[in-house]
């Protein structure tokens, strides 16, 4: 009986391995898409659409109590 058990277990995880493996490509073709999309909408700068990206982002700082 154990082993159907196990065996039940295998596919499911196998089953929830795939969905979400499915769900990660699907998602990383859309973040390709979009920074595909951003760099043809840059002026030719000759800088790459993550270094562009991440110079027009604000820097955030943490506080961090001292003593």
């Amino acid at each position: 009986m154990s082993d159907f058990i196990s065996q039940l277990r295998l596919a499911e995880k196998a089953a929830e391995d795939i969905y979400f493996a499915k769900l990660s490509r699907e998602l990383i073709a859309s973040l390709h898409e979009r920074m595909q999309a951003e760099e043809n909408s840059l002026p030719a700068s000759g800088q790459s659409s993550t270094k562009a990206w991440m110079e027009d982002r604000p820097v955030v700082m943490k506080k961090t109590s001292a003593g």
